[in-house]
């Protein structure tokens, strides 16, 4: 991995940093640990709400539960009405989404509701990462039928997805920061359902502003994926405080 001895603090906008997640990088870790250490899973983010989280698991079962369901001899008439009872019952009481887009800028919120391995987001594949001595963060995944795309087979979207997630943790964990200005991928292989996956991700570069950074995805022995995406240092506004702006990326 390429070193960058005048790599800028990772900033975060107007977001509270969270002692534990903020610091998570590899120049903290080796300067606790020492140079070699074994993989070490990323922190939980604190939840607002353990009921929320619950809310969220159990939307996560169903989401498994009815992918691939045509043709099936399930009846699910019953199963409709109940859950068109709990939708109702919801709507009723959420706010209007551009008031929870700026209450999810406060605290953790925007990285819990992330569409990769957010606890707050339903869609969320079950991604884990964990972070390594060698400047990469790695992930272990096994990917369900709601992530099909040509038979048996993962959804290109779906990989794109986790990677681009993926190459934004690898610049955190680099000391990198960055929103994506550009990306290459490449399918080598299939990429099977089912089957445990390795996800894999690195800085491979910087140069100022500009940030490259790599990514595979394995199954056992073979390559499926790899990926190489362009990171620059950015802000955007945040919701409902136009006068403040925010440079967390994708993965930070």
């Amino acid at each position: 991995m390429a070193q960058n001895n005048n790599s800028p603090e990772v900033g975060r906008g107007p977001l509270p940093r969270i002692e534990g997640v903020d610091d998570f990088q590899l120049s903290s870790m080796r300067a606790r640990l020492g140079e070699t250490f074994d993989p070490i899973p990323v922190p939980d983010l604190p939840t607002p709400d353990p009921d929320l989280d619950r809310t969220v698991a159990e939307l996560r079962r169903l989401r498994e539960a009815v992918s691939g369901l045509a043709h099936s001899e399930v009846r699910l008439d019953d199963v409709a009405d109940r859950l068109a009872e709990v939708a109702d019952l919801l709507e009723s009481r959420v706010p209007e989404p551009v008031r929870r887009l700026e209450t999810m800028w406060t605290g953790a919120g925007s990285r819990r509701a992330n569409p990769v391995g957010g606890p707050e987001n339903p869609i969320a594949p079950p991604v884990r990462f964990s972070a390594c001595d060698d400047g990469s963060v790695t992930a272990e995944v096994t990917l369900g039928l709601a992530y099909q795309g040509p038979p048996g087979c993962v959804h290109g979207g779906i990989s794109a997805l986790i990677i681009d997630h993926m190459m934004g943790f690898a610049n955190h964990w680099g000391g990198r920061y960055g929103m994506t200005a550009h990306y290459e991928i490449d399918y080598r292989s299939p990429t099977p359902l089912l089957k445990p996956l390795t996800f894999r991700s690195w800085v491979d570069e910087v140069d100022g502003r500009k940030t490259w950074t790599k990514a595979t995805i394995h199954a056992g022995e073979r390559l499926c994926v790899e990926a190489r995406g362009l990171f620059l240092e950015a802000s955007v506004a945040v919701p409902g405080r136009p006068d403040q702006r925010s440079t967390v990326g994708d993965g930070a």
